[in-house]
């Protein structure tokens, strides 16, 4: 049934063969595609561990403050070390939400780069989800510092 189409129909149509360019340009394509996959799951690997920050750091404010008012004053550690209360908490959702950002930036660049390539103008999900998480960030941030 070499060349055939109809899987036994009688149908003789054959498929014509595709040149190399043809071929190449398809590989081309595709490879450009995995990239941008690939990308994306570098975004989402960013996103994840921004997220966990974060949320770590916001835990550890409010935990900080609990103790802080629990014990009437600020936690003092071993060494004499006096924890503010959002210290650690500020850090650690700075760090989250700087970086997220930053992974967005570059995951940005790096599409733009593969537009240049070939890629087609798409929605990017992981790009509006890392967008709305630094937003969360960013929120979480200042709910710490203003006075409630």
């Amino acid at each position: 049934m070499g060349g055939t189409l109809g899987h036994g129909t009688g149908m003789t149509d054959s498929v014509a063969p595709r040149s190399s360019n043809e071929l190449a340009e398809d590989r081309t394509r595709l490879a450009v595609e995995r990239s941008f996959l690939a990308f994306e799951r570098t975004l989402m690997a960013w996103l994840r561990t921004a997220l966990s920050m974060i949320g770590f750091g916001f835990t550890l404010a409010k935990f900080f403050q609990f103790l802080a008012e629990q014990r009437g004053g600020a936690t003092v550690g071993r060494f004499g070390a006096t924890w503010a209360a959002d210290t650690v908490g500020l850090t650690m959702i700075t760090i989250g939400t700087v970086s997220l950002v930053l992974a967005v930036i570059q995951h940005h660049r790096r599409v733009v780069a593969l537009r240049a390539h070939g890629l087609a103008p798409q929605w990017n999900l992981a790009l509006w989800v890392a967008g709305m998480v630094a937003a969360l960030g960013v929120l979480a941030f200042v709910s710490l510092v203003l006075p409630g």
